[in-house]
């Protein structure tokens, strides 16, 4: 997790909102995979329209359509939990919202990669500082700024990595694949230590609901 300049190298220079600069000169081998971690978060985008597209049923271009006017990611969040509510069952419908919490933090991490004014500092040659553009138009806050290193970029990575295979079993089990026989790839996901926290707790007896529910009269 990235940390606070003033706490990794509180007396550092820092060289950031100055036009002209550029960052990803001070080490172009972390700036590659930064943008790897950017290019990481397309990729949960295309299963989430391809899940959107699926839920609809096949209409592909006007709901492709629909889906990518919709201007900000919560509101394709919610246009995926509507359609989903609509067609799938309990047990499948928490699931596929346990995976779109999950993609929270992995958007969050984009969206500072993507949004944020980039900087760096020659004391840290191994990382780079972000910070929020509101926190810039003054004097630099230190503990406003976040230095980010390799790690930091492969874990975000990882998340998003990890997001796009979630999405890939989860449409094998929309469409009967085999690989899903006796439920084995919903007991998977489910076991998976970061959907598992954002599952609804069910009583220790309580099995699971399977049968799709009934539309109301």
């Amino acid at each position: 997790m990235p940390q606070p300049l003033s706490r990794v190298m509180p007396d550092a220079s820092v060289i950031m909102c100055n036009a002209g600069e550029r960052p990803l000169k001070h080490n172009p081998e972390l700036g590659l995979l930064a943008m790897e971690a950017i290019i990481s978060w397309s990729n949960v985008e295309r299963f989430m329209l391809k899940m959107y597209l699926e839920l609809m049923g096949g209409s592909q271009d006007l709901a492709a359509v629909s889906f990518l006017a919709q201007e900000t990611q919560n509101a394709k969040m919610a246009a995926i939990n509507a359609v989903a509510r609509y067609v799938l069952d309990e047990k499948l419908f928490q699931l596929l919202q346990a995976i779109l919490k999950a993609s929270k933090p992995g958007q969050s991490g984009r969206d500072k990669l993507a949004h944020w004014t980039w900087g760096y500092s020659p004391s840290i040659p191994d990382g780079f500082l972000l910070a929020n553009p509101r926190n810039t138009h003054t004097d630099l806050d230190k503990s406003l700024i976040y230095v980010y290193k390799k790690q930091d970029f492969f874990d975000i990575i990882k998340l998003n990595d990890d997001l796009c295979g979630f999405g890939l079993s989860f449409s094998f089990i929309l469409s009967g694949h085999p690989a899903n026989k006796e439920d084995k790839l919903y007991h998977k996901l489910c076991a998976e230590p970061v959907l598992r926290d954002k599952l609804p707790r069910r009583p220790p007896n309580e099995p699971p609901q399977t049968q799709p529910r009934e539309e109301s009269q």
